[in-house]
């Protein structure tokens, strides 16, 4: 069962763009402590960030939702084969330029993602958090028709700036969060974990209850009214509540669990991070934390978005990649590369976080902290290329 046989090209691709969209952040790291002449630090940026998402979590994702919830003659629909084209394509070409494909890209395959809501037949709550993980994900795309409007009419204002976090919060919070937490339910129910049904299904209602109220988070960043700290903050409170559930599930869970011990310290890497993430959407919801992370934007905002995107999205990922016999974890070197990997996003946030919290008390910027933040992130990029090569080596095998 290895990444590129049959069905397993879309991984191979994915875990390609994200090493790609690693060497980009490494870049812009490089770009901080040895400047590059005429270097587009958006451009870099942005077309980081994006492959990021939409091409190692996007593609990864929706490859997963279809092989493990349709049939083979569902999956064999153009729409779908041409949708994962579209996308393919177009984010290969946000490599070299960002205004290429922008937000759009993600409106594009609403079609194919709407068929899917259709086709998932199942019950479970992991069938119920990948179905929901879809609607918020359309929901999102509504954002990318009305930003264009925005923009023509108003400019980059207040409402423009909204509108792409009301995109990124429904993709983030929304479609990332339910159907990553629905997969790993699936691989539970695979390997036959007994879980109590309430634990499930409350962690389910609370996480979903909360979603929409949550974007109040987002827009706190501009003048709003104070009903808005107060339903972001109801909101932050009912994922706390979830978050209660989901140790819950996973306490039980971990008797159970017949893993090796990198799929265990994957899980637990993860679910740490989640659980931070959820804990400063709480403090996110009162102004002076708010008022501390805009002034702070380049270690505090940046951290948050990593803690996101690496420690929680990236790792859960390259979990469920292994336990469905996506990625290979066979040699030394692999594993290896794993332990790399953790310890690069774990240095790179508490340096991110650190630096913030030294200038919040005063204490200034600590000596060669974009060095060593350069250093680390090598870290994360060494360690997925050590992964990556080892499943060429399977494959000679």
């Amino acid at each position: 069962m290895l990444l590129y046989k049959k069905g397993r090209i879309p991984y191979f691709f994915a875990f390609t763009l994200f090493i790609l969209s690693a060497l980009y952040g490494l870049l812009i790291r490089w770009n901080f402590v040895f400047p590059i002449e005429s270097f587009v630090y958006k451009n870099f940026l942005q077309s980081h960030s994006h492959v990021a998402f939409l091409g190692w979590g996007y593609i990864s994702i929706i490859t997963l939702i279809t092989q493990c919830y349709l049939t083979e003659y569902q999956i064999q629909n153009k729409v779908y084969k041409t949708s994962l084209a579209i996308v393919m394509t177009t984010v290969v070409l946000m490599l070299i330029s960002f205004p290429i494909g922008g937000y759009k890209v993600f409106s594009i395959v609403l079609l194919a993602v709407f068929g899917i809501t259709k086709d998932l037949k199942g019950v479970g709550v992991d069938v119920k958090l990948i179905k929901y993980g879809i609607y918020y994900y359309l929901l999102s795309s509504l954002a990318t028709w009305f930003l264009a409007v925005v923009l023509v009419t108003q400019g980059k204002t207040d409402l423009y700036y909204n509108t792409v976090y009301f995109y990124l919060h429904f993709l983030y919070n929304g479609f990332f969060v339910f159907t990553l937490f629905g997969l790993l339910f699936k691989i539970f129910k695979i390997n036959n974990i007994s879980i109590n049904n309430n634990f499930q299904y409350n962690f389910f209602i609370y996480l979903n209850i909360a979603c929409i109220p949550a974007y109040a988070l987002s827009v706190l960043w501009s003048r709003v009214l104070s009903i808005f700290y107060v339903v972001g903050f109801a909101a932050s409170f009912l994922q706390l509540i979830s978050l209660i559930f989901l140790f819950k599930i996973i306490k039980s869970v971990f008797s159970q669990l017949k893993w090796n011990t990198i799929s265990k310290l994957l899980l637990m890497f993860g679910l740490i991070a989640y659980s931070l993430k959820i804990v400063m959407q709480v403090f996110s919801s009162f102004p002076y934390f708010v008022e501390k992370s805009l002034a702070l934007k380049p270690f505090l905002i940046i951290g948050y978005l990593h803690l996101f995107t690496l420690g929680f999205m990236s790792v859960m990922l390259l979990l469920i990649l292994i336990e469905f016999g996506k990625i290979q974890l066979k040699s030394s070197f692999s594993k290896i590369g794993v332990y790399i990997f953790l310890t690069g996003i774990l240095i790179t946030e508490l340096l991110f976080f650190l630096q913030g919290s030294m200038i919040i008390m005063g204490l200034g910027m600590f000596q060669n902290y974009n060095i060593y933040l350069l250093i680390f992130s090598s870290f994360i990029v060494i360690g997925l290329i050590f992964i990556y090569f080892n499943q060429f080596k399977n494959r000679v095998a």
